[in-house]
């Protein structure tokens, strides 16, 4: 069901629009998913405009810590409102 796509990301930009650092596996966890769904997420968001920071531990994305370190102007107006 894509709605509850579309609410799972919204949440991670929530979660992480303070530049909060997380592991893949706690946000899997969290929404009750797998760490590959997370990580394509994450890819989303990035081809969306986001800039996504990892650590290098996170080479295949499992390990280390991931967040987002820019959100677009548009939308974080609109996280404060």
């Amino acid at each position: 069901m894509r709605s509850k796509s579309l609410i799972r990301v919204l949440s991670i930009v929530r979660d992480c629009a303070d530049g909060r650092r997380v592991t893949l596996y706690e946000l899997a966890d969290t929404y009750g998913v797998h760490i590959r769904t997370i990580r394509r997420d994450f890819y989303a968001l990035e081809a969306a405009g986001f800039a996504i920071g990892k650590t290098p531990e996170s080479g295949d994305g499992v390990r280390g810590l991931w967040w987002i370190e820019r959100v677009p102007t548009a939308l974080q107006r609109a996280l404060q409102a």
